[in-house]
């Protein structure tokens, strides 16, 4: 019997029942305590001692003022902040490892980083490709997408660049991309923030009924108009770190009541909670705070409604019967190929990124081929021609370095959180952003070199052509390195500062402006860790090194019209350019293993 389409999706997603097993989880969390860094060591408590329980079916909003430890709480409910906190939190009653617990719950913080020059559906699509396993066919991934654009309201913009989007479409984009594996649950930090009261009505309704098919959805929530906060189930109040409220929205306002606190008639419920918890009663506050801030509460919320959404099955060892994943859903191989794919598409659109960055060169090396005009071809113009190779050098590395200095800046937050919601590794990433880059840093340098040095009449012999072409890769091989790690270890302002203080010392002992032989001695040794000593001493070996025989001068005396005397005044040896091409290799891998080395610790600091 022939099997259909809807029935193969059907089989390899598995029974709507089996799907709403899965979404049967409750997150449990216990005595949470934690203490935000502050200037002189000192530490200011941000929660203490909360405790709480969020249910399935139930669309939760966390609220409190500004400074409560709204946002911290679900930082730290996510995973996504452990360090100086106190506290446990389950699923279903059992402690799950980091792995396990980014399997089924995911985060989505309040500003969404989203790939800019992609369209909604190549989005989805490389997430589907990375979140959903190996074994779902392509036709199942194209499902999932479908669904969630049908869901989500995205159909008219599918195609549409994500620069181009509203706030409000955007942020249903990045609720759509995690819903690809159907989590059983979803934490969100204030999803209506920059929206209008239309869009953020709407964006909650949706939120709404994904609850409603049975997952666990918590919100943090800033200042909800009336009909807006009437959407969600249950409240989780904050005051000053401490929880006074936790239970059915229904009730909250009798429950103020018993603690001195009376809620204006036609009065809006959230205002009243947000006058509560910023209250200077601190009677009342006190017996909200003894009756919600300790663990023996924690199962208050949901437990005392009888609505459709309430699932009495047993919740404890519900997430036994889920199967055992590995770490993340696809290989390691097919993480860096669809992170690859990713990265050349974006990139490709960029204009600045990447076709301004190709023009640039192609211009420069019209300019310093206009400006040095045959300058190779005479004796009598040696300096003027090695001039004008020392600046080719100098701007290879910086119409490479300083691109690449945005890219990590811009994809920060993005990297950050689809990693730690268990999208793909750290290597995979890192050599998808090296390899990204690849075709650039042959492109750029090569057709800068093709006009450049033609122009400016170096000897048209292919092995010297090729030697000087080897170290302009090289050296632009290196700035990338440099951009991007200067990018990964600073933010934008400082990444900027810091490849201009990186090649100033380095251009100064290259030995163009002062040779290493005409230093103190003290500073000598200084001379051999300038990458550009070793870009201009390969340069220089190829265009006059390696018996290069003596040029004609068209004037009364040349002083340099043999290349030896010249490079020997440049303290270059004739030959042995493989020794500048292992040197240039060795800066690269060593400045690779700091990117790498700045990529894990931005990931501890975001923790």
């Amino acid at each position: 019997m022939a099997v259909t389409t809807a029935e193969l999706v059907q089989l390899e997603e598995g029974s709507m029942e089996e799907q709403k097993m899965l979404f049967r989880m409750a997150l449990e969390f216990t005595n949470i305590s934690y203490r935000g860094e502050l200037k002189d060591d000192k530490r200011k408590t941000i929660l203490d001692n909360v405790s709480g329980r969020f249910l399935p079916g139930r669309l939760t909003a966390i609220l409190g003022p500004s400074g409560a430890g709204k946002s911290s709480l679900l930082n730290i409910l996510s995973g996504f902040k452990k360090h100086g906190v106190i506290g446990s939190v389950m699923v279903n009653g059992e402690s799950l490892s980091d792995e396990a617990f980014h399997n089924k719950c995911v985060y989505i913080p309040q500003d969404i980083d989203l790939f800019e020059y992609l369209t909604v559906v190549e989005i989805l699509n490389y997430a589907a490709e990375l979140k959903m396993s190996s074994s779902s066919s392509e036709m199942v991934r194209k499902k999932k997408v479908n669904d969630i654009v049908n869901v989500l309201g995205l159909r008219r913009s599918m195609v549409t660049l994500v620069k181009h989007l509203s706030g409000g479409e955007r942020k249903r984009l990045s609720i759509g991309m995690e819903l690809i594996t159907n989590p059983p649950i979803i934490l969100l930090d204030e999803p209506t923030s920059g929206l209008d009261s239309v869009s953020a009505l709407q964006l909650v309704s949706y939120i709404k009924s994904l609850a409603a098919e049975g997952r666990t959805i918590i919100s943090v929530i800033h200042q909800p108009a009336s009909n807006l906060f009437q959407l969600f189930d249950d409240l989780f109040l904050l005051s000053a770190g401490k929880c006074i409220y936790s239970g059915p929205i229904s009730a909250m306002v009798s429950s103020f009541a018993e603690a001195g606190f009376n809620c204006p008639r036609y009065y809006n419920r959230a205002d009243f909670a947000l006058e509560v918890a910023s209250t200077s009663n601190s009677a009342g506050i006190d017996l909200l705070v003894l009756k919600y801030n300790n663990s023996d509460t924690r199962r208050s919320i949901g437990e005392n409604f009888n609505g459709r959404n309430n699932i009495g099955t047993p919740y404890r060892n519900t997430c036994l019967t889920v199967k055992s994943r590995r770490k993340y859903p696809v290989s390691q191989w097919k993480q860096f190929t669809v992170l690859l794919r990713r990265s050349l598409r974006s990139t490709s659109r960029d204009f600045f990124f990447a076709q301004l960055r190709v023009i640039a060169h192609i211009i420069v090396g019209f300019l310093l081929g206009i400006v040095f005009y045959d300058s190779g071809k005479d004796a009598s113009s040696v300096m003027t021609n090695t001039a004008g190779i020392f600046f080719f050098n100098i701007f290879i590395f910086y119409g490479n370095s300083m691109p690449c200095t945005i890219t990590f800046p811009l994809e920060a937050k993005a990297f950050v959180r689809e990693h730690l919601n268990n999208w793909y590794s750290l290597e995979a990433y890192y050599l998808a952003k090296i390899f990204a880059d690849l075709p650039l840093q042959f492109i750029c340098p090569t057709l800068f070199v093709l006009i450049a040095y033609f122009l400016t009449g170096q000897p048209m012999e292919p092995f010297r052509f090729g030697m000087f072409w080897i170290m302009c890769l090289l050296l632009g091989a290196f700035a990338q390195t440099v951009g991007l790690l200067s990018g990964a270890a600073f933010d934008v302002q400082m990444a900027t500062f810091f490849v201009p203080c990186l090649s100033i010392p380095a251009m100064l002992f290259s030995g163009f402006f002062v040779k290493s032989y005409e230093m103190p001695e003290f500073l000598q040794p200084l001379a051999y860790t300038s990458y550009f000593r070793y870009s201009m001493q390969g340069s220089l070996q190829g265009i006059y090194g390696y018996n290069r025989t003596d040029f004609p001068c068209s004037q009364i005396m040349c002083y340099y019209n043999r290349p030896g005397k010249f490079l020997k005044f440049m303290d270059t040896p004739e030959e042995g350019i493989e020794l500048n091409i292992a040197a240039m290799l060795g800066f690269i891998v060593l400045f690779q293993v700091l990117l790498y080395m700045s990529l894990r610790k931005r990931l501890k600091i975001f923790r």
